[in-house]
């Protein structure tokens, strides 16, 4: 999530453009457990931000497993893309416990 000094807002890490495809799994408000495969694309050291038909809130947690690896790690939903606009369909996770799981390692 972007910070800011009082006038000009910044990014706590860089961003990568990235196309990873991952499986998103977790249970819905009502209980439903869901899981979708889908991709990330964009990565910082924080989280990243992917695509996704699941309608998910603000505050859900969620599980990203890379496709091609056995091993996952829980997220935090922080922002979820408005509907009509570029960002539709899109969330922003950030990781519960910074990890390195989507294979992006970024250094400090």
């Amino acid at each position: 999530m972007a910070k800011t000094d009082g006038s000009i807002p910044y990014r706590r890490s860089a961003r990568i453009q990235a196309r990873i495809p991952v499986i998103l799994s977790g249970t819905l408000a009502d209980g439903k457990p869901f899981k979708e495969e889908t991709y990330v694309i964009t990565v910082s050291k924080f989280g990243g931000r992917l695509k996704t038909e699941i309608p998910l809130k603000v505050g859900a947690q969620v599980k990203l497993q890379p496709r091609n690896r056995s091993d996952s790690a829980p997220f935090r939903v922080v922002w979820v893309g408005r509907k009509d606009t570029s960002r539709s369909g899109e969330i922003g996770v950030e990781y519960i416990k910074l990890s390195s799981l989507l294979g992006v390692s970024f250094p400090g």
